[in-house]
């Protein structure tokens, strides 16, 4: 009997392992296309953060808090952004940066959910836009992620 439950166990873990693995990439890796769309990321987040400081917003001493974290943000997705785009620029494929990918996905969500708590819109858009764009265009490169969208 406990070698049944055991088993079991084992089976629904090998079956939970082997479906989180499942997720598929809807395009095909290319190694070029990949690291000219991270450096346009990168390209296009850097400087975000100055436009959040220069918002009227900004002096807003109610907003402070909630402006200091979508800063925050901001700063991580930059630095995801360029650690990205360096992993590529090496020869990292598509499982070496994944992680960085995903955090990326992640720190973009947690600044858009933020950002709805105050209006730095104006100043962010163009940047922003652009940046959620190219994102658009690496997300068909690697395995979507499970889980609410926002």
């Amino acid at each position: 009997m406990r070698r049944q439950v055991i088993g079991a166990f084992v089976l629904i873990g090998v079956l939970l392992l082997s479906a989180s693995d499942a997720r598929a990439q809807s395009t095909a890796w290319d190694q070029e296309r990949v690291t000219a769309l991270a450096d346009e990321l990168e390209k296009s987040v850097s400087g975000l953060r100055d436009a959040v400081r220069k918002s009227p917003t900004w002096e807003n001493p109610q907003q402070k808090r909630t402006l200091y974290r979508i800063s925050d943000k901001l700063r991580l997705i930059e630095s995801e952004s360029a650690s990205l785009h360096a992993q590529l620029v090496r020869g990292a494929g598509m499982d070496e940066t994944l992680p960085a990918y995903e955090r990326i996905q992640r720190l973009k969500r947690d600044a858009q959910v933020l950002a709805k708590k105050t209006d730095v819109s104006a100043f962010t858009k163009p940047k922003l836009d652009r940046a959620t764009e190219v994102l658009s265009q690496i997300a068909p490169y690697y395995p979507q992620e499970k889980g609410p969208k926002p």
